[in-house]
């Protein structure tokens, strides 16, 4: 599935006619309706049916074209953040781990001086910054690559590099005096009885991500938009939230407990186009974060 293959469903069910969509797309009507068979076959469902009012949606198609208008405001965030600044000299991609923004802070520190200073880094996760990538829309992504079975072809056909960094796993964080703590042992399993700390755009991915099922529980949620956010919020009450890793002067600092809870090893590291390869800033920043990771 491509960023391609999404507007096209978008555009045939804006205009409800794939002839009228090749048009607007400057497509042949063919290419257009192979390009959807693709993606239907790829998918297993069908997406569209004829109807006398036009193409219409099926309700696998409408669950689809939710996600895909999603994605593309996120690649509209993005290209509207990133690619009007053509002077800047270093633009970054990463999930919101607080490490990789401290290695970016490291960055700008070091050159703090310099006459002509444009850095940028903007928060994103998932495969759709790999066409990002593609688009010259940034320079470097901090990645969790969690083994999907597309994402490999897709780096490949979008030149594209992944390199791995360490092996990771998820933490559940805890205030320090959580009332499970102070038990003599540890059920995980009770944390459904807590609220779950999500950020507000991944809380739905993240309730129905097994095994994280077995201790979220959808009805008690608390949806917050950045990190700082949700430590003061895990660290202040009986919420718990899940996490990457953060070194032990991390949680001290803000009085949390991390606990590992999936032993699934995923891996961390960072994408880079191959096609452009990676520029001195790039390499500079990886430096800093390779040292603020280093507790791993």
């Amino acid at each position: 599935m491509t960023i391609q293959q999404l507007q096209y469903v978008l555009e045939i069910s804006r205009t409800g006619s794939v002839s009228k969509a090749a048009k607007t797309l400057y497509l042949s009507q063919p290419n257009l309706s192979n390009a959807i068979k693709n993606l239907e076959n790829e998918l297993g469902i069908t997406i569209f049916e004829r109807t006398p009012m036009g193409m219409q949606l099926t309700a696998s198609g409408m669950k689809l074209a939710k996600k895909a208008t999603s994605i593309m405001a996120d690649i509209q965030e993005i290209t509207s953040g990133i690619s009007a600044e053509e002077d800047c000299l270093f633009r970054l991609v990463y999930p919101r781990y607080v490490p990789a923004f401290e290695a970016f802070w490291d960055l700008c520190t070091d050159y703090q001086e310099m006459a002509h200073l444009h850095f940028s880094c903007y928060i994103g996760d998932g495969e759709k910054q790999v066409e990002a990538l593609y688009r010259n829309l940034c320079d470097l992504v901090i990645y969790l690559e969690t083994g999907s079975s597309s994402f490999a072809r897709l780096c490949s056909d979008l030149h594209v590099k992944f390199v791995k960094l360490k092996d990771v796993c998820f933490y559940v964080q805890l205030a320090e005096n959580h009332p499970l703590l102070q038990k003599p042992h540890f059920d995980i399993e009770e944390l459904k009885n807590y609220p779950y700390v999500a950020f507000s755009d991944l809380y739905e991915r993240d309730a129905n991500w097994m095994p994280w099922q077995d201790i979220v529980n959808p009805n008690r949620l608390i949806c917050v938009q950045s990190t700082s956010s949700r430590v003061s919020l895990v660290s202040n009450s009986q919420a718990f939230s899940i996490v990457l890793p953060h070194s032990e002067e991390y949680n001290r600092a803000h009085h949390v407990v991390s606990i590992p809870f999936d032993n699934r090893q995923l891996e961390l590291g960072y994408l880079y186009s191959t096609d452009r390869g990676l520029s001195n800033f790039a390499k500079e920043y990886l430096e800093y974060f390779k040292e603020r990771i280093s507790f791993l």
